[in-house]
């Protein structure tokens, strides 16, 4: 196999213990060397591991803010992205370098899990028809396990949700993406600089917390734009060990207020900007729909599970989510169309 030179980009706070010693440990026994570790930490955070050899970058603290930073500094062919809380074998970066060449990819997803009877059993219930599974389909239009054919195993829809278009994930065969989990992935180089990111951080602004959700479709959803093509390996593993350093909410209430009032924002945001702007004219009535659709259905939903005195607060942080994401698109420039 030819030399392959990748770098690999890690966002942390520096406080995931000894999962993120796992991680520094599978980089350092990849059967592929990197060129460069590159670590995003913070400033005012310190590091309790280190391998010696990485290249350690201060930046504002904000998921968004490290990545760019990360992908900025990066000067491989290839950057390996990953989250401080992984684990995975020796040949993660072999057989993802191997799956991206052989099927022409631009990037490429390992899977979550390891594949064994416990993770079978575990994967055939979360891929079963349920009731809860298909409320939230209908009230959010976000998630939508489908038993339909398609090259696709995750789509963007109308809606700003995604759909999911597998059955069964231990089943081997090329899925293509419209988005994607941040946690770890493939990819070139030149297309991850190219997202800008940086351009993207009113993901990690205006809100309750540095919380950033809608980063995934954001980042993904450009590179399809782009034309990049993206797939999962399905059989290349890797351990969430679920460190939860994200995870800033001391309540259940403040953990739904975070949530509800990002998620609304950031949707909203995400719905005009890379739907709506690249929607023909003739079908900007549909999407349309689809938008104020997703919207009220996503509100009534949130209201329907969080219904009672103790969670109105959620609920109200939900309607200032829609309020700050009209206000922003009305009186605010989000970014050019350059992709």
């Amino acid at each position: 196999m030819e030399k392959l030179s990748y770098s690999v980009v890690i966002r942390t706070l520096g406080n995931t213990g000894e999962k993120y010693n796992a991680l520094l440990q599978s980089i350092k026994k990849q059967t592929i060397k990197p060129d460069e570790i590159i670590v995003v930490i913070p400033n005012g955070y310190t590091l309790d591991y280190q391998l010696g050899i990485e290249r350690i970058i201060r930046s504002p603290k904000g998921m968004i803010s490290q990545r760019a930073c990360g992908i900025m500094e990066a000067k491989s062919d290839y950057i390996l992205v990953v989250d401080d809380d992984l684990e995975f074998s020796a040949t993660l970066v072999e057989e993802l370098y191997d799956y991206l060449s052989l099927n022409h990819l631009d990037v490429c997803f390992p899977m979550e899990g390891v594949e064994s009877t416990e993770e079978k059993e575990k994967s055939k219930m979360i891929f079963q028809w349920k009731l809860s599974i298909l409320m939230r389909s209908f009230f959010t239009g976000q998630m939508f396990i489908s038993k339909r054919k398609s090259k696709f195993l995750d789509i963007i829809t109308p809606t700003a949700g995604h759909k999911v278009f597998i059955k069964d994930k231990y089943k081997d065969g090329l899925y293509f993406c419209q988005t994607g989990n941040f946690q770890i992935h493939f990819i070139k180089t030149e297309l991850a600089k190219r997202v800008q990111l940086e351009n993207e951080k009113w993901l990690e602004t205006g809100t309750i917390s540095r919380y950033s959700a809608y980063d995934d479709p954001v980042y993904y959803y450009k590179l399809y734009l782009m034309g990049a093509t993206m797939a999962y390996s399905l059989r290349t593993r890797y351990k969430h060990l679920d460190a939860g350093a994200g995870r800033i909410a001391h309540s259940k209430v403040e953990e739904k207020r975070i949530r509800y009032y990002t998620v609304a924002k950031n949707r909203t945001i995400f719905w005009k900007k890379f739907i709506w702007d690249y929607t023909s004219t003739i079908k900007k009535p549909f999407v349309l729909i689809c938008g104020l659709y997703g919207m009220i259905n996503y509100f009534m939903f949130s209201v329907l599970v969080s219904a009672y005195p103790k969670m109105w607060s959620a609920i109200q942080a939900l309607c200032e989510g829609y309020k700050h994401a009209i206000t922003y698109l009305l009186f605010h420039k989000i970014g050019d169309k350059s992709i």
